[in-house]
Protein backbone atom coordinates (compact mmCIF):
# COMPACT_ATOMS: atom_id res chain seq x y z
CA UNK A 1 0.00 0.00 0.00
CA UNK A 2 1.41 3.34 -0.85
CA UNK A 3 1.35 6.19 1.08
CA UNK A 4 -0.34 9.07 -0.81
CA UNK A 5 0.62 12.77 0.94
CA UNK A 6 -2.90 14.94 0.08
CA UNK A 7 -0.68 18.41 0.54
CA UNK A 8 2.28 16.98 -1.96
CA UNK A 9 -0.98 16.27 -4.52
CA UNK A 10 -2.15 19.66 -3.96
CA UNK A 11 1.09 21.60 -4.89
CA UNK A 12 1.87 19.27 -7.33
CA UNK A 13 -1.08 19.87 -9.44
CA UNK A 14 -1.25 23.71 -8.69
CA UNK A 15 1.51 26.19 -10.20
CA UNK A 16 1.13 29.02 -7.52
CA UNK A 17 3.70 30.83 -9.70
CA UNK A 18 1.36 31.69 -12.57
CA UNK A 19 -1.09 33.32 -9.76
CA UNK A 20 2.05 36.04 -9.05
CA UNK A 21 3.22 36.53 -12.71
CA UNK A 22 0.74 39.33 -13.42
CA UNK A 23 2.16 41.46 -10.32
CA UNK A 24 5.55 43.08 -11.42
CA UNK A 25 6.05 44.52 -7.76
CA UNK A 26 5.20 43.18 -3.94
CA UNK A 27 2.62 45.63 -2.91
CA UNK A 28 4.19 47.11 0.59
CA UNK A 29 8.32 47.68 1.93
CA UNK A 30 9.52 44.37 2.56
CA UNK A 31 11.78 45.39 5.23
CA UNK A 32 8.84 47.52 7.17
CA UNK A 33 7.20 44.69 7.40
CA UNK A 34 9.96 41.83 8.30
CA UNK A 35 10.63 44.74 10.93
CA UNK A 36 7.04 45.04 12.05
CA UNK A 37 6.76 41.06 12.37
CA UNK A 38 10.35 41.37 14.51
CA UNK A 39 8.42 43.89 17.05
CA UNK A 40 5.63 41.66 16.98
CA UNK A 41 8.12 38.69 17.90
CA UNK A 42 9.41 40.49 20.57
CA UNK A 43 6.31 42.03 22.00
CA UNK A 44 5.04 38.50 22.29
CA UNK A 45 8.29 37.24 24.24
CA UNK A 46 7.76 39.99 26.62
CA UNK A 47 3.89 39.63 27.03
CA UNK A 48 4.99 35.94 27.70
CA UNK A 49 7.85 36.21 30.08
CA UNK A 50 6.11 38.66 32.12
CA UNK A 51 3.01 36.23 32.03
CA UNK A 52 5.76 33.62 33.64
CA UNK A 53 6.95 36.08 36.27
CA UNK A 54 3.49 36.60 37.22
CA UNK A 55 2.89 33.05 37.69
CA UNK A 56 5.73 32.59 39.62
CA UNK A 57 4.56 35.00 42.00
CA UNK A 58 0.83 33.55 42.14
CA UNK A 59 2.24 30.49 42.72
CA UNK A 60 4.75 31.63 45.18
CA UNK A 61 1.66 33.03 46.99
CA UNK A 62 -0.53 30.40 46.97
CA UNK A 63 2.23 28.34 48.64
CA UNK A 64 2.21 30.92 51.73
CA UNK A 65 -1.47 30.54 52.17
CA UNK A 66 -1.57 26.72 52.12
CA UNK A 67 1.43 26.62 54.54
CA UNK A 68 -0.44 29.36 56.67
CA UNK A 69 -4.17 26.71 56.03
CA UNK A 70 -1.79 23.93 57.81
CA UNK A 71 -0.44 25.88 60.87
CA UNK A 72 -4.04 27.18 61.01
CA UNK A 73 -5.43 23.40 61.38
CA UNK A 74 -2.78 22.49 63.58
CA UNK A 75 -4.17 25.06 65.60
CA UNK A 76 -7.01 23.73 65.39
CA UNK A 77 -6.54 20.17 65.85
CA UNK A 78 -4.68 21.39 69.34
CA UNK A 79 -7.04 23.54 70.38
CA UNK A 80 -9.56 20.77 70.28
CA UNK A 81 -7.74 18.39 72.49
CA UNK A 82 -7.18 20.83 74.85
CA UNK A 83 -9.73 20.03 78.18
CA UNK A 84 -12.87 21.44 78.58
CA UNK A 85 -16.93 20.65 77.62
CA UNK A 86 -17.65 20.48 73.93
CA UNK A 87 -19.18 23.55 74.20
CA UNK A 88 -16.76 25.65 75.58
CA UNK A 89 -14.75 24.09 72.53
CA UNK A 90 -17.51 25.27 70.07
CA UNK A 91 -17.48 28.72 71.81
CA UNK A 92 -13.97 29.44 71.77
CA UNK A 93 -13.13 27.98 68.41
CA UNK A 94 -16.04 29.38 66.69
CA UNK A 95 -13.89 32.67 66.66
CA UNK A 96 -11.40 30.93 64.93
CA UNK A 97 -13.13 29.42 62.44
CA UNK A 98 -14.79 32.91 61.46
CA UNK A 99 -11.54 34.63 61.33
CA UNK A 100 -10.25 31.25 59.32
CA UNK A 101 -12.73 32.20 56.95
CA UNK A 102 -12.55 36.01 56.45
CA UNK A 103 -8.69 35.26 56.09
CA UNK A 104 -9.68 32.12 53.17
CA UNK A 105 -12.06 34.71 51.00
CA UNK A 106 -9.49 37.58 51.27
CA UNK A 107 -6.70 35.28 50.25
CA UNK A 108 -9.16 33.89 47.10
CA UNK A 109 -9.77 37.72 46.49
CA UNK A 110 -6.03 38.25 46.92
CA UNK A 111 -5.06 35.39 44.14
CA UNK A 112 -7.97 36.69 41.59
CA UNK A 113 -6.50 40.13 41.60
CA UNK A 114 -3.05 38.95 40.84
CA UNK A 115 -4.38 36.86 38.02
CA UNK A 116 -6.39 39.69 36.79
CA UNK A 117 -3.61 42.18 37.00
CA UNK A 118 -1.49 39.62 35.48
CA UNK A 119 -3.99 39.11 32.43
CA UNK A 120 -4.21 43.04 31.91
CA UNK A 121 -0.40 43.65 31.70
CA UNK A 122 0.21 41.01 29.41
CA UNK A 123 -2.90 42.29 27.36
CA UNK A 124 -1.94 45.84 27.11
CA UNK A 125 1.77 44.71 25.61
CA UNK A 126 -0.37 42.78 22.78
CA UNK A 127 -2.92 45.64 22.45
CA UNK A 128 0.01 48.47 22.09
CA UNK A 129 1.93 46.33 19.16
CA UNK A 130 -1.60 45.23 17.57
CA UNK A 131 -2.39 49.31 17.75
CA UNK A 132 0.98 49.79 15.91
CA UNK A 133 1.31 47.00 13.71
CA UNK A 134 -2.12 48.42 12.06
CA UNK A 135 -0.42 51.61 11.75
CA UNK A 136 3.10 50.23 10.36
CA UNK A 137 1.09 48.23 7.80
CA UNK A 138 -1.12 51.11 7.02
CA UNK A 139 2.11 53.14 6.12
CA UNK A 140 3.93 50.58 4.48
CA UNK A 141 1.23 50.35 2.39
CA UNK A 142 0.51 54.25 1.50
CA UNK A 143 4.12 54.15 0.58
CA UNK A 144 4.15 51.51 -1.39
CA UNK A 145 1.25 53.56 -3.53
CA UNK A 146 3.10 57.04 -3.52
CA UNK A 147 6.41 54.72 -4.74
CA UNK A 148 4.18 52.96 -7.54
CA UNK A 149 2.34 56.69 -8.43
CA UNK A 150 5.77 58.34 -9.03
Amino acid sequence: MTNKNPFADFFSQNDFSKMFENYQTIPFDVKSFLETQRKNAQALSEAQQLAVENIQAIAQRQTEILSQMVEDNSNIAREMMNEGTPEEKISKNADLFRSLYERSIKNLNELGEMINTSNQEAGKIINKRVSATMNEIKSSLEKAQQKKAA
